[in-house]
């Protein structure tokens, strides 16, 4: 992923006075369920999440299992666009590491390392400070080396090449432009977000920037009609994965 980080300094305010008037929030602590969205109390949840400010900006967030046990920690530079910069960790319930990773300025850095649930090694992998992977080793759950694979791998649609051209070209032709729009002469773009499960399915479906009102249902409806996907994968594992797609119009 990319990431833009942009910083604004006011004419004629030094940096030592910037910093003494940035206001630090206090800490933030929020109930998650077993898919890490937030609660509107402790009722029925499975983590605990608190997000600790270092100043306007950047700090670290910390995700705990309900007994106290530390489940993830990361840090960031910038958490309201949640740019990591530093270590990202996650833990099992028994305090086990299972992921270990580095970052920089938004892109991996250093050494990746995933863990079995026993504490064995199962990916080893180093990344350069450009954030491009150096290569390394993956490890059976017996400890023996088996074909490195990629630790993230992006859904793939089931026509074309099965990237983000074949996903748009398959949702321009689902769509229909509504009658309604053609007579008001609708130009523009709608962004559509959506996921794509871990069974390839499309789901999540909503609007990101709307246009008109039957625009945007037709928009979403040709989301809809998507046919499945092959998973997305993070260390060899099927995930959900969000997805935000443009649909433009043009009258001709």
């Amino acid at each position: 992923m990319k990431y833009l980080v942009c910083s604004l300094l006011c004419a004629g305010l030094s940096v030592r006075e910037a910093a003494a008037q940035q206001t630090v929030p206090p800490l933030k602590q929020e109930f998650l369920d077993s898919t890490c969205t937030v609660l509107p109390s402790a009722d029925g949840a499975h983590y605990r999440r608190e997000t600790e400010w270092r100043d306007s900006t950047a700090g670290e967030v910390r995700t705990y299992y309900l007994n106290g046990q530390l489940q993830r920690r990361e840090q960031l530079e910038h958490l309201a666009k949640q740019i990591p910069n530093g270590l990202d960790e996650s833990f099992a319930k028994n305090g086990q590491l299972t992921m270990h990773a580095e970052f920089t300025h938004g892109r991996r850095t250093g050494e990746l390392r995933t863990y079995y649930p026993s504490g064995q090694l199962k990916r080893r992998e180093r990344f350069a400070a450009t954030g491009f992977s150096g290569g390394g080793e993956c490890f059976a759950p017996d400890g023996t080396l088996v074909p490195f694979f990629a630790f993230e791998v992006m859904p793939r649609y089931s026509e074309g090449d099965g990237g983000p051209q074949a996903i748009v070209k398959a949702l321009m032709r689902n769509f229909r432009y509504p009658k309604d729009a053609v007579r008001a002469k609708v130009e523009g773009r709608v962004l559509v977000a959506f996921a794509v499960t871990e069974q390839g399915t499309v789901t999540d479906v909503h609007m990101i920037q709307s246009l008109f009102p039957s625009v945007d249902a037709n928009a979403m409806q040709a989301v809809y009609q998507l046919k499945r996907f092959e998973p997305g994968k993070q260390d060899g594992k099927p995930v959900k994965v969000s997805f935000t797609v443009p649909i433009s119009l043009r009258m001709q």
